[in-house]
């Protein structure tokens, strides 16, 4: 720009170059006090060379013209090395992106939940699955640790763990943890019932207190850890729920109906009233689909039973 001032003081530029100087001119105030400065520069070197000092004033309208050639030799100078800032910021803005990105990534995760009466199956990066049952979810990372393997349950699940001696898998619940390297067994902990349960079908796992590492229990295949009046306890166990896991039909035999009723208000979101306290201890056998409705489930188990149920709303079922 201060090449276009000088040019218009020499009367170089168009009449339409000079429309567009005094647009830029009125719009830039750095502009206007640079055009300021020179006006007043060369008009006091016209007024020193009318005077009869030509000498001085033409000289000092050469030290103008080279201190501005000077100037715009700086500011290209300057100007280069500013967008060589510029470059080198996006370029180093790219890669610590890219790094902080990998590490967003690997600290973001991915909800997996199975709705009120279904299941869903789920087939994790490291080649293992899960099978959540009705109103259970899974928080999966989207990308596991270097050191462990770990997952977050709410609900129940059957895992079937891919070995991977290295890098233990880890099933982290409200209260609990279950650490494995490779094997299959069943995990219910649902936070809204206060109950632990695991199940091992083979291998090996280790279930303690997430708060406490050093606080827990080995278990073997056929066995099983429940809590119990606060603490987890071991006990023999056979697994009976294949036919769940593979075709969604659940099995229940010698169950007090106070238990079947805790299972099924979890897996169908829905809370029981019941009038008659002493159908809670009567035992039932059977078998139903865990995709049947609730009515249809409460149906079946009313013909063998001793009660009559009535839905008062979505979530609450009153037995009398």
């Amino acid at each position: 720009m201060t090449e276009e001032l000088y040019r218009y003081f020499e009367g170089s530029l168009s009449e339409e170059e000079e429309r567009v100087l005094f647009r830029q001119i009125d719009a830039d105030s750095e502009l206007k006090k640079e055009f300021a400065d020179l006006q007043n520069t060369l008009a006091l070197s016209s007024m020193l060379k009318y005077q009869g000092d030509g000498f001085w004033s033409e000289r000092r309208l050469r030290e103008l013209k080279r201190m501005s050639a000077k100037n715009k030799e700086r500011r290209f100078i300057f100007n280069f090395m500013k967008y060589a800032a510029v470059v080198l910021l996006i370029i180093g803005s790219w890669f610590l992106s890219q790094h902080q990105t990998v590490k967003t990534y690997n600290k973001e995760y991915t909800w997996i939940e199975a709705p009120k009466g279904q299941r869903v199956s789920v087939k994790l990066a490291d080649g293992s699955s899960v099978i959540l049952n009705p109103s259970s979810r899974l928080r999966v990372p989207n990308a596991f640790e270097s050191k462990q393997r770990e997952v977050l349950l709410e609900g129940e699940g059957f895992f079937k763990v891919a070995k991977n001696p290295s890098k233990p898998f880890i099933v982290a619940t409200e209260k609990y943890n279950v650490r494995v390297l490779g094997t299959e067994f069943n995990v219910f902990a649902y936070p809204q019932s206060g109950e632990f349960e695991t199940e091992l079908v083979q291998g090996s796992v280790y279930v303690y207190d997430k708060d406490n590492d050093a606080n827990g229990i080995y278990m073997k295949a056929n066995e099983k850890v429940a809590l119990k009046e606060g603490k987890l306890c071991k006990v023999s166990s056979i697994y009976r729920q294949y036919q769940l896991v593979e075709t969604g039909i659940y099995d229940f035999s010698d169950v007090p109906f106070k238990n079947l009723l805790t299972r099924l208000g979890l897996w169908y979101h829905v809370r029981f009233q019941v009038d008659r306290p002493e159908v809670l201890n009567q035992i039932y056998q059977g078998k139903f689909r865990q995709s049947d409705d609730i009515e249809t489930i409460m149906n079946a188990i009313r013909d063998v039973g001793k009660f009559n149920y009535k839905i008062i709303s979505e979530y609450v079922i009153e037995i009398y």
